[in-house]
């Protein structure tokens, strides 16, 4: 269970709300590009405490389970040498009913290697994670409001880490806690994380056609083994200040686990919704008791809908 859990909770980057947001501000880079691209009145303290507030992006993430959507994605296991182990292609249609019933249809899938056991069940955590999370073989209801923590962090055992995956991967700004060795090492802002990082806020296009304002942190050289995010970037929509995309690392060896993980996902703007994209994971993990895995996919999501009951087959 507890292999569960942290292969569920490391497939995101976090940190923490501060409580001194001009204290950071002091140790962060500012890109003089900022001040010419006027800029002028831009406060780098106003801009960590919207980072740290935060819900654009996880908003994004219950938009993907709630509107309807067309997905591809791929997924490859490899062996140690980096040579293919297996694969696993899809094509899938998600729907939703007008009483917010959201189902999954699988419409094509090619299997190459194995992927499962002889019961059916996955031989990777990885891959159980990633197919319950994205292709749900169960109806579901689903909603995209975003509502309290404790109310939406009901339940218990394996359900309840699921709705923090969940929650985590697309809004890190939270704690995670109860995870051992490294849930007090995810945040980046807290002041005994401060010092094994550099911090820097620069402008940027995004894809050469959206202005951004970045977020970027990486370890001190020399620092590695005191944190679990290794960097992290996040590209703030100049106007909107909507989060375009978020790529980050994550890397940590305890008596637990080994893994070396590195997450992108991009998403874009369609009739005032903030939609995902794209989503590519590489991650590998050492887990005793379990052979080594080596994973990497990526999902495609388009042609959304943005109204339930309007996806006809």
């Amino acid at each position: 269970m507890l292999s569960r859990i942290a292969i569920s909770v490391l497939f995101i980057a976090g940190f923490a709300k501060a409580n001194a947001q001009t204290d950071i501000a002091k140790l962060i880079t500012l890109d003089e590009f900022v001040v010419s691209a006027g800029l002028e009145d831009f406060d780098a303290a106003d801009f960590i405490r919207q980072i740290q507030e935060d819900t654009t992006f996880y908003q994004a993430f219950l938009n993907l389970k709630y509107f309807p959507h067309d997905m591809k994605s791929a997924m490859v296991v490899y062996e140690k040498d980096e040579s293919e182990r297996g694969t696993l292609q899809r094509k899938a249609r998600q729907f939703l009913s007008t009483d917010e019933i959201m189902w999954v249809d699988i419409t094509y899938e090619k299997t190459n290697g194995k992927l499962k056991k002889r019961n059916g069940t996955w031989k990777y955590l990885t891959a159980e994670m990633y197919d319950e999370v994205f292709f749900p073989t169960e109806k579901q209801r689903v909603g995209n409001q975003i509502v309290e923590k404790e109310q939406e962090l009901s339940g218990s055992g394996l359900d309840k880490h699921k709705a923090q995956l969940k929650k985590m991967l697309f809004n890190p700004g939270q704690e995670i806690q109860n995870v051992p060795f490294i849930g007090d090492k995810m945040a980046i802002f807290d002041e005994t994380m401060t010092p094994f990082y550099n911090y820097s806020i620069y402008a940027y296009s995004w894809q050469d056609s959206i202005p951004c304002i970045a977020f970027s942190c990486y370890v001190k050289e020399g620092d590695e083994d005191e944190v679990v995010i290794r960097d992290m970037t996040s590209y703030f929509h100049r106007d909107t200040h909507e989060v375009i995309a978020r790529e980050y690392r994550l890397a940590h060896n305890t008596i637990l686990f080994d893994f070396d993980i590195t997450m992108k996902v991009e998403n874009k703007l369609q009739e005032g919704r903030l939609l995902p994209s794209k989503i590519e994971y590489s991650g590998q993990w050492d887990i005793p008791f379990k052979k080594p895995e080596i994973i990497s996919f990526q999902i495609e999501c388009a042609n959304y809908v943005l109204q339930a009951g309007k996806y006809a087959e």
